[in-house]
């Protein structure tokens, strides 16, 4: 092969070999001319190209060979014609990009996951991820968009702001007395603010008033009210609500996942659905098979195809492949799994198909001995050792009960046979449904999906305290948390003593 060198010489590219010289400007549609025509150049002798992918991508400092043979198989799909080839676009960037930024500009507040998640619900034939989307996003104009949000804040807000952003500044301990000085000297309005919510909040600096924060949201998710959180901690119920939602904040997911440093590569995924102001919300759920801990919790107001796409595709970003999926018959997730994670092993759960199964035989017949005979086959086909015996008891359960639910083994359990040999169950993740329903059984009523969310983090951070600690660095702060030391520090039994009734004070007090 021909050797090859490139050099950048004052916005233009000069390009080498043992046979020419020749430079270009640096723009982009002239190296996608450079690239096509160097691999067209060929030896004399052999009619091989002069020149590899990989020795064009390195001369030219690209990350992959691919990306040359990308252009040279544009070049092709245009017929070989320079003219159309060097004047094709992006026709997809072209239709969508419009519809990006339109949205974007409409609610610029949104963070660029949800702006995603919006998308794909409002446009489900579109095929982008979300990198694609974002890179669509950095192509707006930045003046529009400041613009924009300039528009949606009055003047009156912007100082409040201001306001609160010096008042955090001044709230840090290693922030220099001289600035301040300088800050109360050009703020006065800071400075009678600021000396207010000290004598108010001056305990959310101390470590005591730390681990007290972090008892309330734990028993609050434990289905404590607040009432009864402002009896035993001596506290007013409206600091008890600020407590909570200053703990688990959006920046608290981000947090925790970062605590989250190794899993056992088995996750289950399922779904479990919730009621906010009468309206059914979803909560999608990863949980690690073999501890049974939440890996990633979401809330989506839909349950389809997309919901399940958005969610899998998130959890790979943040853990990878993983080596087996355990979940249940879910069309929609079947079709999120396959396009997010093809070629990965996954199983379904037993249980799921044992039930359904179940169901049918006792529509079918109403002799209680033929019926125990066929729950106990039921039973063999996931029960038995070996996959042989299994598979025997469901064909022995086809001739005996009938053709409907014989066509329904066909269907529903022989046809996915090779993803029900190991015999497993999405337990973990049904586990895991049941404290979330316990946590939001015990509310009223949920008014707004931020009050859900902050429950769903509380439960999050609950979990990692007391079943996460396998999957935290040794090095985390979190390990370190002594969780019925707080208790005993915190709560004072003469408070607790409110609860009981004091009919007989000495019974109560024998109690304490």
């Amino acid at each position: 092969m021909a050797h090859l060198t490139v050099e950048i010489q004052d916005k233009r590219i000069v390009v080498r070999s043992q046979a020419f010289c020749f430079e270009f400007l640096d723009v982009g549609k002239n190296k996608k001319a450079i690239l096509v025509l160097l691999r067209s150049f060929c030896s004399p002798e052999t009619g091989n190209p002069l020149f590899t992918y990989q020795q064009m991508a390195d001369a030219f400092d690209y990350a992959a060979r691919q990306n040359v043979e990308n252009f040279v198989a544009e070049f092709h799909a245009s017929g070989d014609d320079f003219k159309e080839f060097l004047s094709r676009v992006n026709s997809k960037h072209d239709r969508l990009f419009p519809v990006v930024e339109a949205q974007i500009l409409n609610s610029p507040y949104l963070s660029l996951h949800q702006h995603y998640v919006a998308f794909c619900e409002e446009h489900p034939a579109e095929k982008l991820s979300e990198n694609t989307f974002r890179s669509y996003v950095k192509d707006i104009d930045g003046g529009k968009i400041l613009k924009r949000v300039r528009q949606g804040l009055s003047k009156k807000d912007s100082r409040l702001d201001v306001t609160r952003y010096l008042q955090e500044l001044l709230a840090l301990e290693e922030f220099p007395r001289t600035k301040k000085k300088e800050i109360f000297a050009c703020f006065p309005e800071v400075k009678a603010s600021s000396s207010v919510s000290t004598c108010k909040n001056s305990w959310a600096l101390s470590e005591s008033s730390l681990q007290r924060q972090l008892l309330v949201v734990l028993l609050y998710v434990g289905n404590v009210s607040q009432e009864m959180l402002s009896l035993l901690l001596g506290v007013g119920k409206t600091s008890m609500h600020n407590w909570i939602y200053e703990v688990c904040s959006e920046d608290l997911d981000w947090q925790l996942l970062r605590e989250i440093v190794c899993w056992s590569g088995k996750v289950s995924f399922d779904e479990k659905w919730i009621k906010i102001k009468g309206k059914w919300y979803f909560v999608l759920c990863a949980v690690d098979s073999v501890s049974g801990f939440p890996l990633l919790i979401d809330l989506y107001p839909t349950l389809n195809t997309v919901s399940w796409t958005v969610f899998c595709r998130r959890f790979k970003a943040l853990y990878g492949l993983p080596k087996l999926i355990q979940c249940d018959g879910s069309q929609a997730l079947a079709a999120a799994r396959e396009a997010v994670f093809p070629g990965i092993r996954y199983q379904l759960c037993k249980f799921h198909k044992l039930r359904n199964l179940r169901k049918l035989l006792r529509q079918q017949f109403h002799d209680p001995n033929r019926l125990t005979c066929c729950h106990r086959l039921a039973r063999h086909i996931f029960s038995n050792t070996g996959v042989s015996s299994r598979k025997h008891a469901a064909k022995t359960l086809q001739k005996l009960a009938g053709r409907e639910v014989s066509s329904y083994i066909d269907e529903h359990i022989l046809t996915h046979w090779r993803h029900l040999t190991l015999s497993l169950t999405n337990n973990a993740c049904e586990r895991f449904n049941r404290k979330i329903e316990k946590c939001f059984s015990g509310r009223y009523g949920i008014s707004s999906t931020k009050s859900a969310q902050v429950l769903l983090r509380g439960l999050w951070l609950k979990e990692l305290l007391l079943n996460g600690h396998k999957h935290m660095a040794a090095t985390s702060e979190l390990t370190s948390i002594d969780l019925s030391r707080i208790c005993q520090e915190h709560l004072d039994t003469g408070k607790i003593l409110h609860f009981f009734h004091d009919d007989e004070p000495s019974q109560v007090e024998k109690a304490a």
